[in-house]
């Protein structure tokens, strides 16, 4: 998959945003204002940045943790020995 170069500095507006980069902010909303971004396109990544940085940091760290993590268990299947009574081996 590859983003193209709006996505791309549109993410990186948000990231710094959300990491407090000044000087990496500066940078991305020159290069989107180069780039021929509107203002208002600019201020929404902002404002979704900026809201999404309100949540606690542990929250999010959790989750991704979570939804990260490989199952602890294997699904189980089915064989004429597993003994669980619902094999179709």
């Amino acid at each position: 998959m590859s983003l193209d170069q709006r996505t791309t500095t549109l993410a990186r507006i948000s990231a710094a945003v959300a990491c407090n980069a000044l000087a990496s902010l500066r940078v991305a909303i020159t290069e989107a204002l180069e780039m021929g971004l509107e203002t208002s396109e600019i201020q929404e990544a902002i404002s979704l940045a900026t809201e999404i940085q309100q949540q606690p940091i542990t929250h999010m760290t959790h989750l991704a943790e979570q939804l990260l993590r490989e199952p602890k268990k294997k699904s189980h299947e089915h064989s004429a020995d597993c003994g669980c009574g619902c094999h179709h081996a």
